[in-house]
């Protein structure tokens, strides 16, 4: 199955329902069931105390790092200059939106919907883009 590593607090925000456009510099072909991975570095944690993230996640040190934490669909990508939200209302977003990923032109929007949390996080070794996890979850 495909994988996608993630920053914490991201990967648990993905998985929380709460972030559903990942934003990313680069696209791929790839639909569908998309595992989340939460990386092992802690260098998320400079935007943990940001209130819009610290009413979600209040214990930053108490998330799972270096394990796959669930998964999502990936159902579209979509360049975010033909995002369905005009560039007036993406200088408009709050604080939160903004926190959660960055809409500049050139980037791409992913969208993940069915969020679904692992409740035991299985332990993995995570890598840069789409990455294939072997095993059966």
């Amino acid at each position: 199955m495909k994988a996608l590593s993630l920053l914490q607090p991201w990967a648990s925000l993905v998985i929380m329902g709460l972030k559903t456009v990942e934003t990313r510099n680069w696209a791929t072909a790839y639909r569908g069931p998309l595992l989340i991975h939460a990386g092992k570095s802690k260098a998320g944690q400079v935007v943990s105390a940001v209130p819009s993230i610290n009413k979600y996640i209040p214990h930053f040190n108490a998330l799972p790092f270096g394990q796959i934490i669930g998964k999502v669909f990936l159902d579209d990508i979509i360049r975010v200059e033909e995002f369905v939200i005009s560039n007036e209302a993406i200088n408009r977003l709050t604080l939160e939106n903004n926190v959660f990923g960055t809409y500049e032109v050139g980037r791409f929007a992913w969208i993940l919907t069915n969020p679904e949390i692992f409740e035991m996080p299985v332990p993995a070794r995570g890598m840069l883009s789409l990455w294939d996890y072997p095993y059966n979850l």
